[in-house]
């Protein structure tokens, strides 16, 4: 081997730097800094570390006549925020949210005469552009955006936002599907390319929208066309299974082996498999895969997850607003090792779009789990599940996976508190999202 062919560590001197400064510091992995810096060059993260040693290295690194432009910020300076789960373009559908409903059916036909009535003006665009700006106020500045109407599929970029737009896919049988299905999603594809949009996505919508042809087929068109895919399941009781939670291998020989037109038939002849083991016996899931709410995931339905490497988004609030009948097993899946993130879904379906208001009920659902059944976790108290953006997205969105405790335990956050007051005097923390930091 020549010496050509190794890479060179030399790096080219920089002329122009942004500092942003805090009192403290919440990186992305490595303890808290006290008196931090995040120095950017261009769209690129230089440094993290202390002020005082990021200014150092920067001297190394910089041209004689470089300049430093400093911002320091009154607070805590932590990643944007990922929304792992969200329908921008229902932002103005906000008298669905706060409706109050006995059963998901009922929440849905109230959804869908609010939508029926939209649809003639079609307010689309300004809605999901609305959400989006409400999103990034809150500190998130990535997201996976479910886009059902072409109008609103830029609504990240009209912000500056990362993440995904998935394009929903649902309402089709198999036949109209396998006769003109294809050919429609990837025109709608194109279309959505032409907007020349940062990141496009497929999202198979349910089980219960869906026939089992376009769950077999759009995994295949994702992975031509190098797309992740999005998957509402385990969302309402239809979706449960009613099998005891063995492996799916003992319980598949009931059902497996007949070819089903829709999980809506196989629950109506009486069996018992689960949507998700539904899905997974027609391949739809995989490590380019995360799932919606998932709060009717049983045991042998979380370990199917993590086998595929499949993500979950938790939309505690939603759950309670849409009422799934029961609230997502957050204690098993984060004692059980699943990867687990949040997500607000829409103004539809829950108060605000706030990730930390839904981080806070799920910590509180966390909580009472852990009461009915004494044992706890034996890692953190599950404070991860906030998945924070790291500049190089995160792994819902295809990118490398780094879960942070933004929201940190209870102990630890009073200590975090008292610290912050003695540093600045004040206890709210800010989060910093500007556009070249995500």
């Amino acid at each position: 081997m020549t010496d050509n062919t190794w890479p060179t560590v030399d790096t080219e001197l920089i002329d122009d730097v942004t500092l942003y400064s805090a009192k403290l510091i919440i990186p992305v992995t490595g303890p808290v800094i006290i008196d931090g810096a995040v120095a950017i060059h261009g769209d690129r993260v230089v440094h993290v570390g202390k002020r005082r040693w990021v200014l150092k290295a920067l001297k190394q690194e910089m041209t004689a006549h470089g300049t430093i432009h400093e911002r320091h910020w009154d607070g805590v300076l932590t990643p944007g925020l990922i929304n792992a789960h969200t329908h921008l373009q229902y932002s103005g559908m906000v008298q669905v949210g706060q409706g109050t409903y006995d059963r998901f059916r009922a929440w849905e036909l109230a959804f869908n005469e609010v939508y029926a009535e939209a649809q003639k003006t079609q307010p689309w665009k300004q809605w999901a552009e609305d959400g989006a700006r409400q999103m990034v106020e809150s500190g998130t500045t990535a997201a996976a955006d479910i886009v059902t109407d072409l109008d609103a599929a830029g609504a990240l970029a009209s912000q500056g936002m990362h993440g995904i737009a998935y394009w929903e896919v649902m309402g089709w049988h198999n036949a109209e599907w396998m006769e003109k299905g294809r050919t429609e999603l990837i025109r709608q594809l194109r279309r959505m390319n032409e907007e020349q949009l940062p990141n496009l996505g497929i999202s198979p919508h349910a089980p219960y929208t869906l026939e089992s042809e376009p769950f077999v087929d759009l995994p295949d068109i994702a992975r031509q066309l190098n797309m992740r895919l999005h998957i509402h399941l385990a969302e309402t009781p239809l979706e449960a299974g009613t099998y005891p939670p063995v492996l799916t291998t003992y319980s598949a020989a009931d059902w497996s082996d007949h070819d089903w037109e829709s999980y809506r038939q196989l629950k109506e002849v009486g069996k018992g498999a689960s949507a998700i083991q539904f899905v997974d016996q027609l391949g739809s899931l995989g490590p380019d895969v995360h799932i919606a709410h998932g709060v009717w995931a049983n045991g042998e339905d979380r370990r199917i997850l993590r086998q595929r490497g499949v993500g979950v988004a938790l939309c505690p609030r939603s759950n309670r607003i849409t009422n799934t009948g029961k609230d997502a097993p957050v204690r098993e899946y984060l004692e059980e090792g699943n990867l687990v993130s949040v997500g607000t879904d829409s103004l539809s379906s829950t108060p605000t779009l706030d990730l930390l208001d839904d981080d806070g009920t799920r910590r509180n659902f966390l909580r009472q789990q852990l009461f009915q059944h004494p044992g706890g976790l034996r890692r953190d108290d599950g404070a991860d599940a906030v998945a924070v953006n790291n500049a190089d997205d995160n792994l819902l969105f295809g990118g490398k996976v780094r879960l942070f405790p933004v929201h940190v335990p209870d102990s630890v956050q009073l200590l975090l508190q008292q610290l912050l007051k003695r540093l600045t005097g004040k206890c709210n923390f800010l989060h910093y999202c500007p556009p070249s930091f995500v």
